[in-house]
């Protein structure tokens, strides 16, 4: 008698399974997510802590190779420096962005990150500016 029982529910315990799996995936369909459209962000208020580079600056993150060196004069990272360019890399932003070092005669290279603020039309429109390192600051820190 109790396996007459149990075949009876089994059926029941199916379809309630069924049922509740069938809206968990409605329930995360109809939800809405932000869209990116991938083009970056041309607003530098969206940016946290964003500085503008100059144009000599921008043009040199455009068509640098990695290595590349560049001597800066007047910079947000101080006068008299040398850029190094690291790789380039979209970011979860959607921006391209570039790993940098900076360096002077005074101090230790810095390790610096720099983004471009639109990723449409040719490589020199938008403007480079730069950016908190986050990544860098936590492998720092281990």
């Amino acid at each position: 008698m109790t396996q007459s029982k149990f075949k009876h529910r089994l059926p029941g315990v199916v379809r309630f399974a069924a049922t509740a799996g069938l809206a968990i995936i409605v329930s995360g369909c109809a939800t809405s997510y932000p869209m990116s459209t991938g083009n970056g962000s041309n607003n530098l208020s969206s940016l946290s802590g964003a500085a503008p580079l100059s144009k000599d600056i921008s043009a040199f993150l455009d068509t640098a190779a990695i290595g590349g060196v560049m001597p800066v004069v007047s910079s947000p990272w101080g006068s008299n420096v040398e850029v190094v360019a690291g790789e380039r890399y979209f970011a979860a932003s959607g921006l391209v962005c570039r790993h940098l070092t900076v360096s002077n005669d005074r101090d230790l290279p810095n390790k610096e990150l720099a983004c471009r603020t639109s990723n449409t039309g040719a490589a020199t429109q938008g403007t480079w500016v730069t950016q908190r390192l986050v990544i860098g600051l936590l492998e720092d820190a281990r």
